[in-house]
């Protein structure tokens, strides 16, 4: 049985800040920590990566540097990577460390090769060789991880169960019920869930650095230029388009403030918050009806990621935090349970399809796509207009829907992030 507490530890687990793009941070936090036991002068970094982390790594800007991809991430790791802050570890990046960080790849010290035979679907093993011996780290699971650390041929330390007891706290709610944990929503004291407001308005400060000082470099900038020339109407729906794109523009940018993240994604964090937050402001809501909207939003995400899994070949913010962006609208315009089941469905018959090919600045446009559909998806439902069932991938009801969202990602999609990475590498 799925308590409150349980709940609340899930959400305190997957929800929090991260600096810059998490598959590069994972990198750095398996150097860094093998660089942190070795330590000496560097001699050598090799790094396995699972594909899905190799392709989200690729094209990427590092934040507050003008640098992308993980060959920078690793070198980043160990010349100033401090794992200990988690997602958040490249916080200490200077011009002199970054400095640093390029002479080490000028010497071609750095390799990292993407593994399709792994068996885990998160996976990174990082070994650095210094003039005091060798050093790995292996990350499973999820992006802060640490499984396994070995030492000059002596193991330093083995989890004894790989996964970590926040993933076991995951799956707890892969059998609930949307309307189930909806209700366990509703008895959660409001103070325990008041970060979730922070966060929340935590992304919308980066949405708004993205609007007043990227400006025409953003496309969220340029969507609201649109709005302003009568282009798009100044509705509810492409002012979430706008704030979600300009946010996601600027953190694919490289900009040096954290966002709050969702089920381990700064960008799904970012597209289960900001098109709630435009919403609620639309309709004026008080402070703790949009923080138990935030509350389902990020929930539902999560359980969607059960199924589908952390990193997946569909596009995770269309199918998964777009999809809790618009359970929780639903819910917030006063939506039932019917309603909110009617949203995910819209949503997923909608946008599943969309692939994922790498972290980049161009999620901000899957973004805007994924936010304003969310309204849409909801309003709709609201209206009593829902794909029917069976439709397609359409299920008798929203939890049918995900777990065929899931068999869709996991098993329709094989070879798709092989063939992307291809296409990235030519």
């Amino acid at each position: 049985m799925i308590r409150v507490e349980d709940i609340v530890n899930i959400l305190r687990e997957q929800v929090r800040p991260a600096l810059g793009c998490t598959e590069p941070v994972a990198v750095a936090v398996a150097v860094s920590r093998a660089y942190a036991e070795i330590g000496g002068q560097i001699n050598s970094i090799y790094i396995e990566v699972t594909p899905n982390i190799y392709k989200n790594g690729m094209r990427v800007m590092i934040p507050g540097t003008c640098e992308k991809g993980l060959h920078m991430a690793a070198a980043l790791g160990a010349v100033c990577g401090d794992w200990r802050l988690g997602l958040e570890v490249f916080r200490g990046v200077t011009d002199e460390f970054l400095k640093e960080a390029k002479r080490i790849l000028t010497l071609n010290m750095i390799r990292i090769k993407s593994n399709f035979d792994v068996d885990s679907p998160f996976y990174i093993c990082a070994e650095v060789k210094t003039d005091n011996g060798y050093c790995i780290c292996i990350i499973e699971d999820c992006h802060t991880n640490i499984s396994y650390i070995e030492k000059n041929n002596e193991q330093v330390f083995k989890k004894t169960q790989i996964s970590p007891r926040k993933n076991l706290d995951v799956n707890l709610i892969r059998d609930a019920t949307v309307k189930g944990l909806r209700q366990i929503i509703e008895q959660i004291p409001i103070d325990e869930l008041e970060f979730l407001l922070e966060g929340a308005n935590l992304n919308l400060e980066v949405a708004e650095w993205g609007l007043e000082v990227q400006k025409e470099e953003n496309v969220g900038y340029k969507l609201q230029q649109m709005i302003h020339n009568g282009i798009l109407a100044d509705d509810v729906v492409n002012r979430a388009r706008v704030v979600t794109a300009s946010a996601a523009y600027a953190r694919m940018s490289g900009v040096k403030i954290p966002v709050m993240s969702s089920a381990g994604s700064g960008n799904h964090g970012i597209t289960a918050t900001l098109p709630v937050l435009v919403v609620a402001e639309h309709l004026r809501c008080s402070n703790e009806v949009l923080i138990r909207t935030l509350a389902l939003s990020h929930i539902v995400t999560i359980l969607i990621k059960t199924y589908t899994g952390r990193l997946s070949p569909m596009c995770g913010c269309g199918v998964a935090a777009g999809v809790g962006a618009s359970a929780g609208i639903s819910w917030l315009l006063g939506g039932d349970d019917e309603k909110i089941a009617g949203a995910i469905k819209n949503m997923i018959g909608n946008l599943t399809g969309i692939v994922c090919d790498g972290a980049k600045k161009g999620c901000a446009w899957k973004l805007s796509t994924a936010a304003a559909e969310s309204v849409l998806a909801a309003q709709l439902a609201i209206s009593g207009t829902v794909i029917p069932d069976f439709d397609g991938i359409i299920g008798k009801s929203a939890e049918m829907t995900i777990k065929n969202l899931g068999k869709l990602c996991n098993n329709g999609m094989k070879g798709v992030d092989e063939q992307i990475i291809e296409i990235m590498s030519c």
